[in-house]
């Protein structure tokens, strides 16, 4: 009969302690193995973002600075139309000190000691005057001109003074003599005739300086209506007025006929509106 082996109880607990580790080895999970190429991707992507949120955030602080640097642009104003100047009247003075080049077609003219000399022309078969044209005072309507006349040698029954208006060789133009008399005449060049405007021909004025004296001749030309007045003054006093055809024309000195010598000096001229040679035909109605 065999032997009964009785295990004392702590024994027995002992070894089913033993049992259940092991069992508790066999079925626990094992702890996985690091992947350090994971791990360093990982830490790579934080590290991106970590920069590019520092740059974003360096960005935002450069702009918030240029923007208190920068003053704020004023509203844009609507540019304004640019206003139309009114042309205004061109004025020509010259006391003849020098010569500017500005007399023209005028073949017996000599500007020296402070004035022009105009003649004595030749005697001549054709019976009309002889003009020194004002280049740049254009072909003018309506205008002031004036000028100091004085006689200085040849025939003293001719006159001599402002030519109001040409074309073509035909022209206006108001004359002064020696002898206290003035006239307000046209010229026709193509059939060579002289006409007069004023009732007598030639008008006696006690505001004429006889002889050898120098007389002060001035012209205001107004128009209306289609015509042109013109007021005539001799030494600053209103001698008469005369009608013509409101139309441009070029203006200047005259002599009224060969034979004849004069001086002119202080000359004025003042246009409205200003109208540049060449730029209209003196014929062209403006009425």
């Amino acid at each position: 009969m065999k032997k009964q082996v009785y295990l004392k109880p702590f024994v027995f607990i002992f070894i089913i302690s033993s049992f259940l580790s092991g069992c508790a080895n066999v079925f626990a999970p094992a702890t996985p193995t690091p992947n350090l190429a994971v791990t360093e991707q990982v830490l790579s992507i934080q590290q991106t973002q970590f920069a590019l949120d520092v740059t974003v955030q360096a960005q935002q602080a450069a702009q918030t600075q240029a923007a208190l640097a920068t003053p704020t642009p004023l509203p844009t104003q609507t540019p304004l139309p640019s206003p139309t100047s009114t042309p205004g009247p061109i004025i020509i003075e010259d006391d003849f000190s020098t010569n500017t080049g500005r007399w023209t077609e005028c073949g017996q003219c000599v500007i020296e000691n402070g004035v022009m000399k105009m003649g004595p022309y030749p005697i001549s078969n054709d019976g009309g005057g002889y003009f020194a044209i004002c280049s740049d005072c254009g072909t003018p309507q309506d205008y002031k001109m004036g000028v100091d006349a004085t006689f200085v040698d040849g025939y003293t029954d001719r006159g001599f003074g402002l030519l109001i208006r040409e074309d073509g060789g035909s022209y206006v133009d108001i004359e002064i003599t020696t002898w206290q008399v003035y006239g307000a005449w046209f010229f026709d060049n193509s059939r060579n005739v002289w006409g007069n405007l004023l009732k007598n021909g030639w008008e006696l004025t006690g505001s004429l300086r006889p002889s050898a004296a120098t007389n002060r001749l001035e012209v205001e030309l107004i128009s209306s209506g289609g015509n042109s007045t013109i007021h005539i003054k001799i030494n600053g006093q209103l001698v008469n007025t005369a009608e013509i055809p409101a139309v441009r024309g070029r203006v200047g000195l005259i002599v009224g006929l060969h034979s004849l010598g004069v001086i002119f000096d202080n000359f004025y001229f003042e246009g409205y509106p200003i109208q540049p040679p060449g730029n209209q035909s003196p014929s062209e109605n403006s009425g």
